[in-house]
């Protein structure tokens, strides 16, 4: 399988007062296209900060990272921000969908941003996970679960290599958080390598690779 993200020896560290917290150390890690990795442990261990620096959000480390076979200490913030935008999806405990726009708009959203129609491509994504029957709804007329699946097609939108998924059943009961652990699986089975953290360790188990994170140190 092809590396989607590479990691080595990455470490980060905060200054708190004269102290500096080291979050972060020494961490190696990959994931391939098509494969679905999960990250589990408590809060405070790590688990978001690893996901910033994945997903472009944090450049400040110390430790070599190539995403989609490039070395990224050896790009430019404008670089970086391209590489984001049409290669990575993020997935969030909330769903931020904008209010006024209908779901099917919401999801083709991200392409608007690039700058590139979506050409079908929302209603395509609506229809393979068989949620069509909402495209023309407004946020506040659907479900919470149905706004968290509706959140997730808007993040593979632009067909990214890398789904990152930050606690994407937290705010959800047990059947719905289901029905999103089967979305990111066959979000993988189209290709993508989707990246979830979480502290649900039922979750984490329907993954194909499942580690922990404690300590600010990764474990099998």
């Amino acid at each position: 399988m092809d590396k989607i993200v590479e990691i080595e020896g990455l470490s980060k560290a905060y200054t708190q007062g004269h102290e500096q917290i080291l979050v972060l150390e020494n961490l190696d890690f990959s994931i391939s296209k098509g494969e679905f990795v999960s990250i589990v442990g408590p809060s405070g261990s790590g688990k978001s900060t690893f996901l910033n620096i994945v997903g472009l959000l944090d450049d400040v480390y110390s430790g070599e990272i190539r995403l989609f076979g490039k070395r990224l200490e050896d790009m430019d913030e404008a670089e970086k921000a391209v590489l984001r935008l049409k290669n990575v999806g993020f997935v969030f405990q909330f769903d931020s969908l904008l209010p006024e726009f209908t779901i099917l708009e919401n999801i083709e959203m991200p392409a608007r941003v690039l700058g590139s129609p979506a050409k079908g491509r929302g209603l395509e994504l609506l229809e393979r996970f068989g949620l069509e029957v909402i495209a023309g709804k407004f946020p506040m007329e659907i479900s919470g679960g149905e706004k968290q699946r509706a959140a997730m097609l808007r993040a593979l939108c632009n067909t990214p290599a890398l789904l990152i998924a930050d606690e994407p059943t937290g705010n959800l009961d047990r059947h719905n958080s289901g029905v999103i652990l089967d979305d990111l699986r066959r979000a993988a089975d189209m290709g993508t390598a989707v990246l979830m953290v979480t502290h649900n360790e039922e979750a984490a188990r329907r993954a194909d690779r499942a580690l922990r994170m404690a300590g600010g140190k990764l474990t099998a």
